[in-house]
């Protein structure tokens, strides 16, 4: 399930300073707005706030994981490098509780968007927004496997293995 979210917390970063805030210029933040109107009932302005919510959470969600990816590739450099296990134990002991502190503060993300978002609608609304968003999440995730996790090293996505490419 976090694949697909950081896939689209990729997708939607918050437009860089200077650049335009419309919707017109952020694809995302579009698809979303229509979704929510559509398959969720929710009015314009009801799906704008969640849409804008949903933005700060990406956001918020991507440098997390942006810095929970280098402490990572800090753990592989040290055990995989040079050295006792004791060694090592003692250079990844003050960065493991950053790691695991950072884990923290992703799941407190998320539960904190979801609160936020579930305040602004309606039971029923809140509902069909959990079904939407989980169905969303299954079908990229399906696109993912299909189109990237069968393609050979190198390959360009959905070609399968032993295809040749033109």
């Amino acid at each position: 399930m976090l694949r697909p979210i950081l896939l689209l917390a990729c997708l939607s970063i918050a437009v860089l300073p200077g650049q335009a805030q419309t919707e017109e210029g952020r694809p995302l933040v579009r698809f979303r707005m229509e979704q929510l109107q559509q398959s969720v009932g929710l009015p314009e302005s009801q799906a704008r706030v969640v849409v804008e919510r949903w933005a700060r959470y990406d956001q918020d969600q991507f440098e997390t994981t942006r810095q929970i990816q280098q402490l990572r590739r800090r753990f592989n450099d040290i055990l995989l490098g040079p050295g006792a296990e004791e060694d090592k134990s003692a250079k990844v002991r003050p960065m493991l509780e950053q790691f695991v502190e950072m884990r923290r503060q992703q799941a407190g993300l998320k539960l904190k968007f979801e609160e936020d978002i579930r305040a602004k609608l309606s039971p029923a609304q809140q509902v069909r927004l959990i079904l939407h968003v989980e169905e969303m999440q299954r079908r990229m995730s399906d696109a993912l496997r299909q189109g990237w996790g069968n393609r050979p090293p190198g390959g360009r996505p959905g070609q399968r293995w032993g295809t040749q490419q033109p």
